[in-house]
């Protein structure tokens, strides 16, 4: 299964980052949530979606070796924070490229 097949397939809203926070795949709840087309959500940076740039230093300069769980806050595209759970782990692509998977639930 490969990364896309796999956030498609996920009950929450699901997006894969680059090293640098870059959003390379998302799914369509997570389109959703933030207010993105899915044609348009590749290439965003996640420091765009977190409310508190604290939070995003934080969870970029820490990439977990199992998954982890945190509460913040984020945005959507509008500005609008909401509280939430995310669940992040860290993962690597085909090629063996350092990836985080954030799996974002409204709390």
């Amino acid at each position: 299964m490969t990364i896309d097949e796999n956030i498609n397939e996920a009950d929450e809203a699901v997006c894969i980052a680059n090293s640098v926070g870059r959003i390379i795949t998302a799914n369509n709840r997570f389109c959703k949530m933030f207010g993105f087309e899915p044609g348009e959500v590749k290439w965003h940076y996640l420091r765009d979606l977190y409310r508190h740039e604290d939070d995003l230093n934080r969870i970029l300069g820490n990439l977990p070796e199992e998954e982890d769980v945190l509460q913040t806050k984020m945005r959507n595209r509008s500005g609008r924070s909401f509280p939430c759970t995310l669940i992040r782990q860290a993962t690597k692509s085909v090629e063996g490229i350092p990836l985080l998977r954030h799996a974002i639930q409204r709390a």
